[in-house]
């Protein structure tokens, strides 16, 4: 039997010319190829004692063009179909010749043969088309091979050969379409094992992609909550102890420092509660949101000697959690860099906007007339303004913050329906367009001492 060589599958859909079949299937269509051959050559070779030279001539050169055309398909063959349908046409000739010239002979089986090849190497309708040829050929050499076809005996046979031609041509395309399926199901399985890797692969990152915005979130909080306590307590303690190194320390001395340590508890046990608070907000629970502001404001004037106002435009209206907690926190952070770098005495200004589809807060402070040094127990650092534009980002807003005449300022803009955002280091295109955010970069703390916030 010929073997059916083809190109590999394509992921678009069955291709025009069979798959490769496995190396076992080879050895099994070159026994099955040599024995018909052997067959027609025994049968031909009995019945070639008493014919004419040229019979002889034409049978052996049958064999030969059958054999050969055999041997190239099963041995050789050729990635182009072209070759190997002719091959195999030559065979199907060969068995052709050899029924017409010696109709007693099993010359049909190079026939057969080579129908079997047709049907496996080429598509269905090019392979009806030649095999039908052949087919057609073959009755016509009978017919011109002198036997009177009239009688039953004749007919039968005739119609017989052409059964068995046709069952032998339905078992290649068979065996065809059977290989095809094999493969292509082999093919789909490489495919669904490469996307369940890939599917693995996205797990693995998106899970570590949780992971790290999780342990950003933390991070935030926790600066949020300690930095804008601690800051009170540290003013609070350097107060003391500026009021405790004066000479003559007196009665109003120690009510002073009496009331910087009331402040330093009411500071330690309002941070205690925001902790409790942001605890609750990672498990789920409320979140802080603008309703706190008034609070915040009043907290922190006393907390830090800070003037602080809060004025509101726009109807107000339910904000989602995130949006919420993100005004809170980045209020809460511009008032305690406020405390620590323009110290006491100076003022706050808080707007909070409401927009159509936004809401917008702007922390303005101002230094005093005479300023001085900050306290030097602040000296420390932190990632309160980076913590803030992640926030924004990360709902599809943006944070500015910069220097002014007077002191410094906080611009927050976040739509009121909050989305995921890519944040603007990660963005190839910079901070997201379409807000107050493409004002510039934020600028870490106050120009003029160059401390960061």
């Amino acid at each position: 039997m010929p073997e059916a060589r083809a190109a590999p599958p394509s992921d678009a859909g069955p291709s025009d010319t069979p798959p490769g079949v496995p190396g076992g299937l080879r050895w099994i269509a070159l026994p099955a190829s040599a024995a018909a051959i052997l067959v027609t050559v025994v049968g031909v070779a009995t019945n070639l004692p008493g014919q004419t030279t040229g019979v002889i001539v034409t049978a052996a050169v049958a064999l030969g063009v059958g054999t050969a055309g055999s041997a190239w398909v099963t041995l050789v063959g050729s990635d182009a179909l072209v070759l190997d349908l002719a091959a195999l046409m030559a065979v199907g000739f060969a068995g052709v010749v050899l029924a017409g010239l010696l109709p007693e002979t099993p010359g049909f089986v190079l026939v057969y043969l080579a129908l079997a090849g047709i049907a496996m190497r080429a598509p269905p309708a090019p392979a009806i088309v030649l095999g039908l040829t052949v087919l057609a050929v073959l009755n016509l050499a009978y017919l011109l091979s002198g036997r009177e076809v009239t009688t039953g005996a004749n007919v039968a046979g005739l119609v017989s050969q052409d059964i068995g031609a046709a069952f032998v041509f339905a078992v290649g395309a068979f065996t065809r379409s059977a290989r095809i399926a094999r493969d292509e199901a082999t093919a789909a399985r490489a495919r669904a094992e490469d996307l369940l890797g890939q599917l693995q692969a996205s797990q693995a990152a998106q899970a570590e992609a949780v992971a790290l915005t999780e342990r950003a979130r933390l991070a935030r909080e926790i600066h949020d909550i300690l930095a804008h306590a601690l800051s009170g307590l540290v003013l609070s303690l350097d107060a003391m102890e500026l009021l405790g190194r004066q000479a003559g320390a007196g009665p109003a001395t120690m009510d002073r420092m009496m009331e910087q340590v009331s402040r330093a508890q009411r500071i330690a046990r309002d941070g205690l509660a925001d902790t409790r608070r942001a605890i609750s907000a990672l498990r789920g629970d409320e979140l802080p949101g603008p309703a706190l502001l008034d609070r915040l404001v009043r907290d922190a004037a006393a907390a830090t000697g800070v003037a602080a106002t809060l004025s509101v435009t726009g109807p107000q209206r339910p904000l989602p959690p995130e949006v919420g907690l993100a005004l809170y926190r980045t209020a809460q952070e511009a008032l305690t860099n406020t405390a620590k770098y323009a110290g006491q005495g100076a003022h706050a200004e808080l707007r909070l906007g409401y927009a159509d589809e936004a809401v917008e807060l702007v922390i303005e402070d101002g230094r005093r007339d005479d300023p001085s040094p900050p306290v030097a127990g602040l000296t420390f650092g932190g990632y309160g303004l980076t913590g803030m534009r992640e926030r924004a980002e990360l709902l599809g807003g943006s944070l500015t913050a910069g220097p002014t005449e007077a002191g410094f300022c906080v611009r927050l803009w976040l739509p009121t329906r909050a989305r995921p955002s890519v944040p603007a280091e990660a963005s190839p295109d910079g901070p997201v367009p379409g807000g107050p955010g493409d004002r510039g970069p934020v600028t870490e703390g106050y120009a003029e001492n160059g401390s960061p916030s």
